[in-house]
């Protein structure tokens, strides 16, 4: 494929959305990680929004797929040509071959990481670098990461939400746990299914999450309510019902424990100098349920350290990936020579 213009992207390639940062530009797409296939040719009708259109309003004639699932690549060819598309689209033309750094959870394998290396190349890109998560999170979030100084980040994804402690500009530790957005979501759609006896999807699941979800519920929340339409789990008949916000924080709430969890343990193994600079310099969050109403007052108040939400939670990592292109000739050599 040689529609590439040389350019330099830094991209996030995660289990909900995909994100492109063009250097000098910004972020030049955001687009749902999906495909929509054809079931009877098995040929890709749609990619990003346009699939997520059809999703819950189509026949047996389509199918959806999710290329990224827990923030591994679980089809390569649809995850490839989704790539390709969304890169297409972001340049807004059709030649030569950009450079790009892609972000990766750091419980990747060689093995998984040498074969996101190989699919990037397939596409005619001129050069390729896949970093962890959390690495480019710090970047992104504008950290002094080779300073003597440890920084925890996290990075609470759909798919997955990766922890890491970065010092000396090397990840000294890192954590990853599936209790993240999508868990908190399939939490949501249990919880509603007990209390309202409705079956509701995936989409109405965020929806209550980002509107009325709450990871540090009050009696000042109870009045918080939505309403919306599922089908009765008996009849199959459609069927309107006011969810509240305590059902929701319910479900949040569990997530969250799994995450607490797995900070600490984190933390508990980290030498004492660099757990005394975390605890100073508190937890940087990025990642969409960064976004949820509320959390950094719960973890901080779970784990005992202050809580700082980076400026862009949702564009954090592809924006620290396009910083890491900046900087090729010196510490981003270090990084790829690490991950061989």
């Amino acid at each position: 494929m040689g529609w590439f213009k040389q350019q330099r992207l830094g991209i996030d390639l995660g289990s909900a959305t995909t994100v492109i940062c063009i250097e000098n530009k910004g972020i030049a797409l955001r687009e749902p990680s999906i495909v929509a296939l054809n079931q009877e040719t098995a040929e890709i009708v749609a990619f990003g929004k346009e699939a997520e259109a059809l999703v819950g309003r189509t026949s047996d004639t389509y199918q959806i797929v999710y290329p990224i699932q827990g923030s591994v690549i679980v089809n390569f060819s649809l995850a490839q040509k989704m790539l390709a598309h969304f890169i297409k689209q972001a340049l807004h033309q059709a030649k030569a071959k950009p450079e790009v750094v892609l972000s990766v959870p750091s419980s990747i394998s060689k093995l998984e990481r040498r074969a996101v290396v190989d699919m990037l190349k397939s596409l005619g890109i001129h050069r390729a670098m896949i970093v962890e998560e959390t690495f480019v999170t710090a970047i992104g979030a504008d950290l002094d990461i080779a300073a003597p100084h440890g920084h925890l980040v996290m990075n609470i994804g759909a798919g997955t939400t990766d922890i890491a402690i970065i010092s000396y500009g090397d990840m000294i530790d890192s954590i990853t746990t599936q209790a993240a957005g999508n868990e908190i979501n399939r939490m949501i759609i249990d919880k509603v299914r007990e209390h309202y006896h409705i079956k509701i999807s995936n989409d109405i699941a965020e929806q209550l999450k980002l509107t009325i979800g709450n990871a540090k519920y009050t009696h000042h929340d109870a009045s918080d309510q939505m309403k919306v339409t599922g089908l009765h789990v008996v009849s199959g008949v459609p069927e309107d019902k006011t969810i509240h916000a305590r059902i929701i924080a319910e479900a949040v709430s569990e997530v969250i424990r799994h995450i607490v969890f797995a900070t600490k343990r984190l933390l508990s193994e980290a030498p004492p100098e660099i757990a005394a600079d975390i605890a100073e310099g508190g937890i940087i969050l990025a990642g969409g349920t960064a976004l949820l109403k509320r959390i950094a007052e719960r973890l901080h108040d779970e784990i005992g350290i202050p809580v700082h939400i980076v400026q862009s939670p949702l564009d954090c990592v592809a924006i620290g990936a396009v910083k890491m292109l900046k900087e090729m000739d010196s510490k981003s050599k270090l990084i790829e020579k690490k991950s061989r």
